[in-house]
């Protein structure tokens, strides 16, 4: 444990000598258990945590260092948390797997010389239509038009809460030392009333080099996100459009995510779709694992540190090959115990054949999550 504090201790001593010093994280674990039928367990684990030193060296001016661990995934996919009814995660009893240093994951330079704008000089991390999803949150994975992409260069990012906020990056790309990366974005704030919002943002992505390190050179996507406040009945929508290339032909992606709340009433819907070259297979043209996903969850709120959640999925990953889909029907119940905070326990059922290609002989699944930000 030791080994994984340092990086963060010598970061902030270096940094001591600076008018001001906050330490940021964002924090997520979980723990899963999967049966068969004879009630034979797996037991999964997992840790992503970020972990930042930010510098105040005057009102304008900020440096901030970037850490992160996470257990170290066996599967291809390369995945970093649990999910229903799929053992996607690290062996419990692996400790050379779980137990893993803070590696250096980028430094900024912030310089804010006017109230609205910002120059940022270092390593700039950007994404675009990312999901609700509860197990697709994380958009280092799962995006309709962008996963996470880094960079180092340089940005620009200009606005407010009144008018809207874009940004402008450009520089050499993790993903090849031969090409370069253009992202651009803006959220256009269309209404923004104290009981009405809506925000349209449209992102632009071009890569170019010799060698550019992905399958796809651009992407373009527009958000719509719109959210209604009554007295009683509050509701929103979010909507994304993705459009990138993938050897020769274009991926469209769908995402609409409408939900409500009318007292102690909460609904909750997700339904995504991607349409891909038919020649080849579907995962390697996605920034998902499903071609579709549908997801629902009606929940009580029971009190307001405890909801209670009945909910059903479809996953089709591949709508080319057939009896991969399954259903999942479980229970999750929320726990907030302070702001920033959040446990959930759930448990479930797959409603799939035992030879499916995708979750196995994997049945009745139950486990836990959390999170914590800082």
């Amino acid at each position: 444990m030791r080994k994984l504090i340092l990086p963060i201790a010598l970061a902030a001593t270096g940094f001591a000598a600076a008018a001001d010093v906050e330490i940021h994280g964002n924090v997520d674990f979980d723990f899963a258990s999967y049966f068969d039928r004879d009630f034979d367990p797996t037991n999964a684990a997992n840790q992503d945590i970020d972990l930042s030193v930010k510098a105040n060296l005057d009102e304008n001016v900020s440096v901030t260092v970037f850490t992160n661990t996470k257990s170290n995934i066996t599967n291809s996919d390369q995945a970093a948390e649990i999910r229903h009814g799929l053992a996607r995660s690290t062996a419990i009893n692996s400790d050379a797997d779980r137990y893993t240093a803070f590696n250096f994951d980028g430094v900024e330079l912030r310089w804010t010389p006017f109230q609205d704008v910002s120059f940022i000089f270092g390593d700039l991390t950007y994404n675009a239509g990312t999901f609700n999803y509860y197990f697709w949150r994380d958009a280092g994975r799962y995006a309709v038009i962008s996963r996470d992409q880094s960079i180092r260069g340089f940005g620009v990012e200009v606005g407010n809460n009144k008018f809207g906020d874009g940004k402008f990056y450009i520089g050499a790309t993790d993903d090849s030392k031969s090409a370069v990366a253009v992202f651009g974005s803006y959220g256009l704030k269309l209404l923004n009333r104290p009981d009405e919002h809506l925000t349209i943002t449209p992102s632009v992505d071009w890569v170019f080099g010799s060698e550019v390190g992905r399958g796809y050179t651009y992407f373009f996507g527009t958000e719509l996100d719109y959210s209604k406040s009554l007295e009683v009945l509050n509701y929103s929508i979010y909507a994304v459009y993705g459009l990138h290339p993938y050897k020769g032909n274009a991926v469209h992606s769908f995402l609409l995510e409408p939900s409500l709340n009318y007292g102690i009433f909460n609904l909750g819907l997700n339904y995504f779709y991607a349409i891909t070259n038919k020649d080849y297979e579907a995962a390697p043209q996605m920034f998902t694992e499903d071609q579709m996903l549908f997801a629902i969850e009606p929940s009580f709120n029971i009190t307001k540190k405890f909801t209670l959640g009945l909910s059903f999925e479809y996953h089709d990953p591949d709508s080319e090959i057939k009896k991969d889909e399954f259903k999942f029907l479980g229970m999750n119940f929320y726990v907030y115990p302070t702001l920033n905070t959040n446990v959930v326990f759930w448990f479930g059922y797959n409603f799939s054949k035992d030879k499916n290609p995708v979750v196995g002989k994997s049945k009745f699944a139950l486990g836990m999550s959390a999170h914590a930000d800082f």
